[in-house]
């Protein structure tokens, strides 16, 4: 009885434990291209609907076309009246994370331990950039789209740093990144 009793133990330790919350997806989704509010757990990401956004953001100030600032240091951009972009800064932090679980003021190696090693090497040790092109379900070396459709099928997700800590975080569409549209 014992035995089967650790058997069982086992099984479940080798099949339910292989998959830990803090191990880095193999793909990107539009919700992994999205922040969550820590008070009560609400998700503003990629493609969702500006009405949405705000409902968890609150009004938006409008400071430039299509980009809005919001309270503890989020600002996000729309096309078409949806999210295609959203940047985190030193405001944020206590206030929103990822959705996978980075935030501003973590170190460059917690920020791969939720994103993996699937991304861009950088001439500088401040910035950290993954190209995923989501139509074709991978990760890619370089972001190099050759037509706007391919731009807007490429997320991006860069993170910057300062003294070695996390100042800014990013979350956009190759398309905006090249064009800010």
């Amino acid at each position: 009885m014992i035995r089967y009793f650790c058997l069982l133990i086992l099984l479940i330790l080798v099949f339910g434990g292989c998959s830990g919350s803090d191990e880095p997806k193999e793909k990107f989704t539009a919700e992994d291209m999205g922040i969550v509010r820590l008070d009560n757990g609400q998700k503003v990401y990629y493609g969702m609907n500006r009405a949405e956004a705000e409902e968890v953001l609150g009004k938006g100030q409008e400071h430039a076309r299509g980009v809005f600032d919001y309270d503890s240091g989020i600002a996000v951009f729309y096309r078409d009246d949806a999210v295609v972009a959203i940047r985190m800064e030193e405001e944020s932090k206590g206030h929103y994370q990822t959705t996978r679980g980075a935030e501003i003021g973590m170190q460059i190696d917690e920020i791969k331990q939720r994103y993996g090693e699937q991304y861009e090497p950088s001439q500088s040790d401040d910035i950290l950039d993954y190209f995923y092109d989501y139509k074709k379900g991978k990760f890619l070396e370089k972001n190099s789209p050759e037509t706007e459709e391919e731009a807007r099928n490429i997320f991006i997700f860069s993170s910057m740093f300062h003294d070695g800590y996390a100042d800014t975080l990013l979350f956009m569409d190759s398309y905006y990144a090249s064009s800010g549209k």
